[in-house]
């Protein structure tokens, strides 16, 4: 037998070992993030969705949340800060808000903070798909600790929803 390597009924023998055999079919089913857009989930994310389908795993972490925060402007002022225009809806109805803060993610607080939705923010991933964002943040309000998921169009919008959710996980 040669060195290199010996053929036995359709399996390829080397040096007498067979080839190790790698299986990527439960790899999609445990992330579902991953199976569907090509990214991993955040650790932490990633070890609590293990297994669920996209439906469920959407429906968990991206719910319709009672009380949904929109940026419609921003502004960029001198400083290193930003002028911002939201919109709260909520079922009964829809306000606007203008705020001054150094980012998106400090304004969309400061509004859910004080619509009475505090959130602290203990984890947070931003990815960019096709033409989107999406935004994964794991938020805390006293011992209560949640995971959410957010898209938009931009990583301000995506940042908002996520808190959105997040804020509606939490208080609800």
């Amino acid at each position: 037998m040669s060195i290199a390597t010996a053929i036995n009924k359709n399996r390829c023998i080397y040096f007498g070992l067979e080839p190790r055999r790698t299986s990527t079919t439960r790899r999609f089913a445990d992330d579902p993030f991953l199976a569907r857009f090509g990214h991993q989930l955040p650790r932490g994310l990633r070890q609590e969705a293990h297994g669920l389908q996209w439906r469920t795993f959407a429906a968990t972490y991206s719910p319709a949340p009672d009380l949904r925060l929109q940026f419609l402007s921003e502004e960029k002022l001198p400083g290193g800060v930003v002028h911002y225009t939201a919109a709260i809806k909520t079922r009964s109805g829809e306000t606007r808000h203008d705020i001054i803060a150094s980012g998106p993610v400090q304004a969309a607080t400061q509004l859910l903070a004080t619509a009475g939705r505090r959130v602290e923010i203990c984890s947070f991933h931003q990815y960019d798909i096709f033409e989107a964002t999406v935004t994964f943040i794991r938020v805390c309000h006293n011992k209560d600790e949640r995971w959410a998921m957010g898209f938009g169009g931009t990583r301000s919008q995506s940042a908002a929803a996520a808190l959105s959710n997040a804020a509606f996980l939490l208080h609800t």
